[in-house]
């Protein structure tokens, strides 16, 4: 970008106040020479954890000499007018204490979630929750940006970027880090190839524990490894693992070690749906499992059989802590800003400098419309594959058809998924039963309506399209 004229940009980071997602955000874009010189606006309703962030990116706008003009509001409207990108991470409510309630609340009436938070009757609470601030974003921005990019990170991801493209105008994309854990899954498996250490009992559980010990295999499987994966966000399956530096084809070794000897123990529940289904799922046992309809019984207990970890909604808390205390003492200067330097990118410079300077950048994880990508996938539905951000926009890769299998295993989430967003958008009860007893959780009637009531309930502060109790 050195001999290119950069292109005045103005970037509205909509939940800065997230010092989790914050930190990555904002390091990858102020550490970006081709987004040096933008302008950043920072909003969240949070206005004490907002200003701590906004000191953080001042602060790393001066020392890595970024030269970005850096402005923070708790008003999204003032932020918005002209704005080329919208990043939005938002919760809600009380992320934790909220997620903890989508868990227990259907396990009071017998049903035990294995994640709660993608798909499951959690996941509609979920959706619910966060659909209405999600369209009025994208409303304020027809009025006020209508030409910019929706950069979508919540989730459930899949139906919060349909209710964005079905019910507004808005170019809209979800993004996700997922397929990271699918090339430490890789990884894990050919680690003796590339000389990777691998920590003794090693697995892909998402709590806050195990997070140092996952991040390093993520990384060496993103530096040695390419895959290509497609289907839907946090249940997509690899088509393609090669050698990056050479090209060489790597599904026939981890497909021999994985079923044949390898620690019977590893991420057991992607191990048998590999040997069963023919590919390999990427997102790892702790999402993989929200998407089944195996992974509840009572009598099987299959969290057992596959340890399959709950969230751990104290571990998450903590970790925001952590977080932002560290945001703390990095601009105070106990801290050295350069431990944020190298943290993972959750690909938003890539994207922007993508489009802005028509630079055909390759995103290996992008959640787009279907509209053919994967052929025999609804395809008015949200899915994932790899893509390219340029000139032009953002335009997914068209992949070969899933396995019958597999792809009816997509279909059923995204019909069902489609019907939920229906219904938290147009707060339709009627439709609301319908999507819960399509929920592969889901086998009994008077269960499925009691579970909805308690939510309606529960969180009628937060879902005023519902209007109160169930009738």
């Amino acid at each position: 970008m050195d001999d290119r004229e950069k292109k005045t940009l103005k970037v509205v980071y909509i939940g800065a106040g997230s010092a989790v997602f914050g930190l990555k955000a904002l390091s990858a874009i102020l550490r970006t020479e081709a987004l040096h010189g933008i302008e950043l606006q920072l909003v969240d309703i949070n206005e004490p954890n907002l200003e701590i962030m906004t000191n953080l990116a001042h602060h790393m706008n001066r020392e890595w000499g970024a030269s970005c003009r850096i402005n923070y509001t708790t008003h999204r409207r003032e932020a918005l007018p002209d704005a080329d990108f919208v990043i939005v991470s938002v919760q809600v409510g009380d992320r934790e204490k909220l997620w903890e309630k989508d868990w227990s609340i259907p396990v009071k009436h017998g049903l035990r979630q294995p994640y709660a938070e993608n798909s499951g009757p959690g996941a509609f609470a979920h959706t619910a929750r966060n659909l209405p601030l999600l369209i009025d974003i994208a409303r304020d921005m027809q009025e006020l940006c209508p030409d910019a990019w929706y950069m979508n990170f919540v989730n459930p991801l899949i139906r919060l970027t349909l209710a964005v493209h079905r019910y507004t105008n808005m170019k809209v994309v979800g993004l996700c880090h997922q397929l990271m854990w699918g090339y430490a899954l890789a990884m894990g498996i050919v680690a003796n190839r590339y000389g990777v250490e691998i920590p003794p009992g090693f697995n892909l559980h998402t709590n806050y524990h195990n997070k140092p010990f996952l991040e390093p295999v993520m990384t060496a499987g993103y530096r040695y490894l390419d895959i290509k994966a497609c289907g839907i966000n946090h249940f997509s399956w690899a088509y393609d693992i090669r050698d990056r530096a050479t090209g060489e084809d790597l599904y026939p070794e981890i497909r021999g070690k994985w079923l044949n000897g390898y620690r019977r123990d590893f991420e057991p529940l992607s191990r048998e749906m590999f040997e069963i289904f023919g590919l390999m799922p990427t997102p790892g046992d702790s999402h993989l499992c929200e998407f089944l309809p195996w992974t509840h019984d009572p009598v099987a207990r299959p969290w057992e059989k596959y340890n399959l970890e709950l969230q751990s909604f104290d571990g998450n808390r903590k970790r925001r802590a952590d977080r932002l205390q560290q945001a703390v003492d990095i601009v105070d200067g106990r801290r050295s800003v350069e431990e944020l330097r190298n943290l993972r990118s959750e690909g938003i410079p890539e994207i922007i400098a993508g489009i802005t300077y028509n630079l055909d950048t390759y995103m290996h994880q992008l959640d787009l419309p279907n509209n053919g990508l994967i052929p025999n996938l609804p395809p008015d539905a949200i899915v994932e594959v790899p893509g390219m951000a340029s000139g032009i926009g953002i335009h997914g890769l068209t992949m070969e058809p899933l396995p019958d299998g597999i792809a009816e295993l997509c279909r059923r989430e995204l019909v069902y998924s489609s019907l939920v967003v229906d219904a938290a958008y147009h707060g339709d009860k009627d439709l609301a039963l319908q999507a819960m007893l399509l929920d592969p959780t889901m086998n009994d009637i008077d269960r499925a309506r009691a579970i909805l009531s308690d939510f309606l309930v529960e969180f009628a502060e937060y879902l005023p399209q519902f209007n109160g109790e169930w009738a």
